[in-house]
């Protein structure tokens, strides 16, 4: 009988649990900023596809793309509560926050704060 290592999954390495130490933080980020949300925001942020991005330079990025115009007309006037929410929820002092419907060049919405050093 041939025992072929290579049909073994090999050990996880360093970067391994680094990458799943980073997931399960993006994870936490995830669930804290939509429980801050109050009910209608859940209701269209449901329909949305969204991610926060965290990175070296400091910066954090709440995307959010809307599956429709609708949804998306919708999203900016709430766009400081769900920017102030996704504040509370990094622990940066760079944020961006951007909203899109990819169909529409005119539907882009993009906010970014930066404060103190």
């Amino acid at each position: 009988m041939n025992r072929d290592s290579s049909d073994q999954p090999s050990p996880l390495g360093e970067e391994d649990f680094a990458l799943a130490r980073e997931l399960t933080t993006v994870r936490g980020q995830r669930q804290r900023f939509y429980e801050k949300l109050d009910s209608s925001l859940k209701a269209l942020f449901s329909h949305c596809e969204w991610r926060i991005t965290c990175y070296s330079s400091g910066l954090a990025e709440l995307v959010v793309i809307c599956p429709s115009l609708t949804i998306y007309k919708r999203l900016p006037k709430r766009s400081e509560t769900i920017h102030n929410r996704f504040q509370e929820t990094v622990d940066v002092k760079h944020t961006r926050f951007q909203l899109s419907f990819p169909k529409s060049l005119r539907a882009f919405y993009e906010h970014e704060i930066s404060w103190g050093d």
